[in-house]
């Protein structure tokens, strides 16, 4: 739970640095089951972003923990950063830094720096269709406490769809990776709009590792319903 506040309060300190500048949305998703079942799930999201003539500054968090009878069985932490150059002709260069931390998933620590070009595939009033390749390195700390450092090549494309005045569909697919792994995230989702800056959203995330260390599955799927609050 520690790791959950500290990844919310970066984004809220963020937000609240430069108020006028940044613009973002923070996700609160809960499901508590009782009586033959004891189980519960906590899924936190945020992000923060500030577009400025020449640069772009993006700050995403994740958490995610649930519980069966009050053991943990799964936790998850995901932060990064990225910053986009945009004085391009076409396009923008971006730097990044990722990290990620999932203990049942085999490993305690997971982070890596990579630099490469955007662009946008489609842009129009109610559609966005963006894509992203890069190169960089990554470190990795298993629960056994082996370190391992490779060199990673990132793909992702986000694709937005405004259906209608309130309700929006996005995809996103993004794996990096490289000789220790590729791992591979897939998020669909569906945002409708409540009432002023809150919004519900329904989504389905997979991520997959194609070398899943021995004893843990190679993919994790999330089903979950949540509450959005844009700023």
């Amino acid at each position: 739970m520690r790791n959950i506040l500290m990844a919310f309060m970066l984004l809220a300190f963020a937000g609240s640095a430069a108020a006028q500048d940044w613009a973002g949305n923070a996700e609160l998703g809960f499901v508590q089951t009782g009586g033959n079942t004891d189980t519960s799930s906590l899924n936190l999201k945020g992000k923060a972003i500030n577009d400025g003539d020449d640069w772009r500054s993006t700050v995403e968090a994740a958490a995610l923990q649930s519980k069966d009878t009050g053991a943990v069985t799964a936790e998850k932490y995901n932060l990064s950063v990225q910053g986009d150059w945009k004085s391009l002709s076409v396009g923008y260069m971006f730097v990044r830094f990722g990290y990620e931390q999932d203990k049942f998933g085999g490993y305690n620590s997971r982070t890596s720096e990579t630099v490469g070009y955007g662009f946008d595939i489609l842009k129009s009033d109610d559609k966005q269709w963006n894509a992203e390749v890069g190169a960089g390195a990554r470190q990795t700390e298993a629960v056994t406490g082996a370190k391992v450092s490779d060199t990673v090549v990132r793909a992702s494309t986000v694709f937005n769809w405004k259906i209608s005045e309130i309700a929006t569909f996005s995809q996103e697919l993004k794996t990096e990776g490289g000789q220790e792994g590729y791992i591979t995230n897939s998020v669909t989702a569906l945002t409708n709009q409540v009432s002023g800056n809150l919004s519900s959203k329904i989504s389905y995330a997979v991520q997959n590792n194609s070398k899943a260390p021995t004893g843990t599955k190679a993919s994790d799927t999330i089903l979950s319903a949540s509450l959005v609050f844009s700023y």
